[in-house]
């Protein structure tokens, strides 16, 4: 028997009234939706239980299902695994689709539930229900199966990682599925997709089933526990509110969009440093714009936290900005190394408008626990690159020297003051730089040795060392940069002039 034949026997070849107008023909289906279906019915009959799990959308009564897995077990083991993405006829909450990544175009070609959920219930009635807050999925099932008019599911027995968790982890403050599966070292985090959800509540089942007594929490595991417990309540209330402000409004974005890796979420907006620079492209768009952005990591530029990585984000191709180093760590690895299409968004504030200010949000995944960002050194632009050096010119040496201690308890005569800059410590050697060509030009006027204040700080592969603020020499990086900072340190020199032209030795850690 065909798919289509099947169906119709199976649903007696009427169609629900209650259904949208949007509802397929049945020979509009993903075939493979039968197949899947089929096999899971025939495995039914060698399983004992089944482990659930359903994502859905709306509310209450519009409570709808998207998506259900299930896992067939015998003897506690796992055999078969079934999942299908199922058409509500209807929008999808924005606040289902930020949270499990389901799309209006991943359902066009799936069944709807009635011509899934009687069927796959009938199948797994005689079996053991293993969820977690089952209750909740089983609500869910009983609402599709009431609107096409078939007997509810009363399983024969019902087991809830839940309820077992509670008994097991009487202290923990949380039961939800991502905090019962950090307690048993399952998963740290939680994807809201149906039969990635049941395989992590099977292997949460697995071992609270091996567990002899409940285990304590120390007073650390509990403050640890109870403040992933807010931070994870803060994100779904966040996500709901955020769904409920976008759905009264159109987020499809106006531009063109890049070729690449799509990341569209509205989870996080992060403000998008560098704005200011590039109004003419911002303004064409306009406030409450949403836009197709490509975003890619790369080192800050400039600034105090020149080196570390960032997110660029490009906008038709110029780019605007970057985010900053403090959101960079919170949202360090959400971009793969090639870069990703994303979403950003111009808002709509008043006192942008006074300002005549526009600026760009952009849309990124949650945030997570500050990360350690490592550091680099980085490139010059090509428009600094491109640019002619700058002729040499002489340094003119004072007359009279002054006197100041340098890093080492002696007095040294130096020729100019120190600069209002940190000193590099601690001070270990002495190193002989590569002076540049032009270093007789600029060192004319020396005779004989002189001590300096000179400025050192990292540039691609070397340390580059400036007096006055012209380029004197370079030495090679050492292997450990960290005393050396984001910034340009200060250190002492020794500039030598003879007949074999010119020395300089400097201080360095």
């Amino acid at each position: 028997m065909g798919l289509l034949s099947w169906l119709k026997s199976l649903f007696g070849g009427t169609r629900d009234q209650s259904l949208t107008s949007d509802s397929r023909s049945l020979d509009k289906i993903d075939p493979t939706a039968y197949a899947m279906l089929q096999d899971f019915r025939s495995k039914a009959f060698s399983a004992d239980a089944v482990v659930i799990d359903t994502e859905t959308t709306g509310t209450g009564s519009d409570l709808q299902i998207v998506e259900i897995g299930a896992i067939l077990l015998h003897g506690g083991n796992a055999f078969y695994e079934y999942e299908q993405l199922i058409n509500p006829n209807n929008r999808l909450s924005e606040f289902t689709k930020e949270l499990t990544g389901i799309t209006e175009d991943d359902l066009v070609v799936q069944p709807n539930a009635r011509q899934i959920i009687p069927s796959l219930v009938n199948a797994m009635r005689p079996l053991t229900v293993i969820g977690h807050n089952v209750a909740y999925d089983i609500a869910a099932i009983n609402q599709e199966l009431d609107r096409a008019n078939r007997p509810r599911f009363e399983s024969i027995s019902i087991t809830d990682t839940m309820l077992l968790g509670r008994r097991m982890f009487p202290d923990a403050p949380s039961m939800s599925l991502v905090e019962l599966s950090r307690l048993l070292d399952v998963a740290d985090s939680e994807e809201h997709r149906a039969l990635t959800d049941a395989k992590q509540t099977l292997e949460c089942w697995q071992l609270l089933s091996s567990m002899i007594k409940p285990a304590k929490i120390s007073r650390r595991e509990r403050q640890e526990l109870d403040r992933r417990a807010i931070e994870e309540r803060r994100r779904r209330d966040h996500l709901f509110f955020m769904s409920q402000y976008l759905e009264e409004r159109d987020i499809t974005p106006v531009n063109e969009q890049p070729v690449g890796i799509v990341i569209k979420t509205f989870e996080c907006g992060v403000a998008v440093s560098g704005c200011r620079d590039h109004q003419d492209i911002l303004r064409k768009y306009g406030y409450d714009a949403w836009l197709w952005v490509f975003v890619l990591e790369d080192l800050i530029r400039k600034g105090m936290y020149v080196g570390y990585p960032t997110y660029w984000v490009y906008l038709d191709g110029e780019e605007i900005g970057h985010i900053t180093k403090k959101q960079m760590e919170r949202h360090y690895g959400q971009v793969p190394a090639e870069g990703a299409v994303m979403i950003a968004h111009i808002p709509n504030q008043e006192k942008d408008k006074r300002a005549g200010m526009w600026r760009l949000r952009l849309q990124m995944p949650f945030d997570h626990d500050p990360a350690d960002l490592p550091m680099q050194v980085p490139k010059p632009s090509r428009s600094i690159q491109s640019r002619p050096p700058p002729e040499p010119e002489p340094i003119d040496l004072p007359r009279e020297a002054t006197r100041q201690a340098s890093g080492k308890a002696r007095d040294i005569t130096f020729i100019n003051k120190k600069p209002h800059t940190k000193v590099l410590s601690p001070i270990g050697r002495v190193v002989i730089i590569d002076v540049v060509h032009e270093a007789d030009v600029i060192f004319s006027e020396l005779t004989g040795s002189v001590h300096a204040w000179v400025m050192v700080k990292p540039v691609d592969d070397q340390l580059v060392v400036r007096l006055k603020g012209q380029i004197i020499g370079t030495v090679d990086l050492p292997a450990d940069l960290t005393p050396y900072g984001n910034e340009a340190r200060v250190t002492a020199a020794v500039i030598s002039k003879d007949d074999g032209g010119i020395t300089i030795s400097v201080e360095l850690p």
